[in-house]
């Protein structure tokens, strides 16, 4: 398991450690303008379920988005998270 490396950069706080991948929505008409996707790595939660007594495991895949105006802000703070990302893995190897 890696060590949590919580990093804030362009109004996004996140644990380095569980990202998966960074990708750009397209523009949506009448919607948030151009997306920043960070996706997490999956993990697993444990729920009781008070009808059958048991634990069941439940599969989560977060992400986090954050909207910019245009598609050359995004792409511009997309590298710029994976620079961070990659910085931070290799400081962890």
């Amino acid at each position: 398991m890696q060590k949590s490396q919580v990093v804030t950069h362009g109004g996004l706080t996140l644990d380095v450690s569980q990202i998966k991948s960074f990708h750009i929505d397209g523009y949506i008409p009448r919607e948030r303008g151009h997306i920043l996707r960070v996706e997490l790595k999956s993990r697993y939660e444990y729920l009781w379920n008070p009808g059958s007594k048991e634990y069941e495991k439940l599969l989560i895949n977060d992400f986090i988005e954050h909207p910019y105006s245009d598609y050359e802000t995004a792409v511009a703070y997309r590298d710029e998270w994976q620079e961070i990302w990659v910085d931070c893995l290799q400081e962890n190897n």
